[in-house]
């Protein structure tokens, strides 16, 4: 990360954010398709109503540099993108609330490991507090989103083959998502 950050490398890994963040909220509430106990389907209908509408943050950190544009809503995500947002999909659907939280496990805390990287961009770009909306308001929520979390798996995830999927689902999120910025990357390299 010797090189500065563009302001289109930068666009187009928010593009790919907001991609994926506009599912969250819905396939996490997808759970609730496989039977688990109700406080579990309970934790995640709240989370869900939490991630509702976060994509609207990337929207207005991209409106705030003038880098979005209307058609920008409707664009095609980068195939790790589209791919991330298809597993979610299917592990809501077939393992339901308890491996999701896998994903949320690392997402949720994700921020604590991102602020060396942000705070370049920021500086690269001349970027502010009111630019970053999803990295930072978002990651303050987060802080509160990852101990309930934490919570959840510990009460929920008793069983090993429990422990296991939450794992995977764990594992096949980072995965993907590196494969993400990889795509990224490569379009600026």
């Amino acid at each position: 990360m010797s090189r500065p950050v563009s302001k289109d490398l930068w666009r187009d890994m928010l593009l790919q954010v907001y991609h994926y963040s506009k599912h969250n909220s819905v396939n996490q509430a997808a759970c609730a398709f496989v039977p688990a106990p109700e406080g579990l389907i309970k934790f995640a209908y709240r989370h869900a109503a939490e991630e509702l509408g976060h994509e609207k943050m990337v929207v207005h950190d991209l409106k705030s540099i003038g880098m979005w544009k209307d058609e920008d809503a409707d664009s095609e995500p980068l195939p790790a993108a589209e791919a991330l947002s298809g597993y979610l999909y299917a592990v809501a659907l077939r393992y339901g609330a308890l491996p999701r939280l896998g994903y949320s496990f690392w997402a949720e805390s994700a921020h604590d490991h991102i602020g060396e990287p942000l705070a370049k961009i920021c500086k690269d770009l001349g970027l502010t507090s009111k630019n970053v909306t999803f990295f930072g308001a978002h990651a303050e929520a987060d802080q509160e989103h990852i101990k309930q979390v934490e919570e959840a798996i510990e009460k929920y995830a008793t069983r090993r083959e429990d422990q296991v999927l939450v794992e995977r689902v764990a594992l096949a999120t980072l995965s993907l998502s590196h494969q993400l910025l990889d795509q990224i990357a490569r379009r600026h390299a």
